[in-house]
């Protein structure tokens, strides 16, 4: 879509108020190692032609990004999914004070947006085997974050490690920086593609459900600071990885 045609932006204006909210950050959260760096890539999504890819592969329909459309059954022969589904609940309404933080929504948004990166390189309809392959890439996002693109072995995620997200809860600062970040990259992708909530809901189901996975494999119930800087440099990496040319 391009800038939002309804007004005209000063970019360099924007960069520059960008920069003075991430220094305000910065400040109030000088203890946290490689906020800097998260920053500074959230700022580099104004220029980035993936992150304008994977927007607009999140509006496109189904059918014009795939050649084979994967059932409900087939979907369910996916471990991952099969194990989210069992353990994930599905509330009708999310309000985290009242329901689980991590339901079933934040898995599938993590695996549509794996979805939106392999299209996104890939500017061509994908198949089955490319749905298999993103799910490789979803067990490797949730054991090995940010390095889920290093070849070897992993523990996959079980139905123990589903019930530890089940339980998990914000820290008050952790989530305090996770909306301060995410101020930025809202204020981005407003300016990119105009009001645009449902893509941005859904890099935020995605991010929560990463930092969740951090403090689960840590033993923590709490998504605390540290969470959400490792489940930002995941996502950041992950927008600059073509995800066919992994080994899986």
């Amino acid at each position: 879509m391009g800038l939002w045609e309804n007004i005209e932006w000063d970019i360099d204006e924007e960069k520059q108020k960008n920069k003075k909210n991430a220094e305000k950050i910065l400040k109030e959260f000088s203890d946290v190692e490689g906020l800097n760096e998260v920053l500074d890539g959230v700022q580099s999504l104004m220029d980035s032609k993936v992150y304008d890819k994977v927007y607009k592969a999140s509006k496109m329909d189904p059918k014009e990004m795939s050649s084979y459309i994967d059932t409900v059954d087939d979907l369910l022969k996916l471990r991952q999914v099969k194990l989210a589904t069992g353990v994930l609940k599905d509330p009708p309404l999310y309000l985290p004070s009242l329901t689980d933080v991590i339901i079933s929504t934040h898995f599938n948004a993590t695996f549509s947006l794996i979805s939106g990166v392999d299209y996104a390189y890939a500017q061509k309809k994908l198949g089955h085997e490319s749905t298999v392959k993103e799910h490789t890439i979803l067990e490797r996002l949730m054991s090995l974050l940010y390095d889920f693109d290093k070849p070897g072995e992993f523990q996959k995620p079980d139905k123990e490690f589903y019930q530890k997200l089940k339980k998990i809860k914000w820290d008050k600062q952790g989530k305090k920086l996770f909306n301060k970040i995410n101020g930025i990259r809202g204020d981005i992708a407003y300016v990119i593609w105009g009001p645009s909530s449902t893509f941005y809901t859904g890099e935020n189901f995605a991010l929560t459900f990463l930092a969740a996975c951090n403090a689960a494999h840590h033993n923590r119930n709490r998504i605390l600071k540290d969470d959400v800087i490792v489940a930002y440099k995941t996502y950041l990496k992950l927008l600059n990885t073509d995800i066919s040319k992994l080994e899986t």
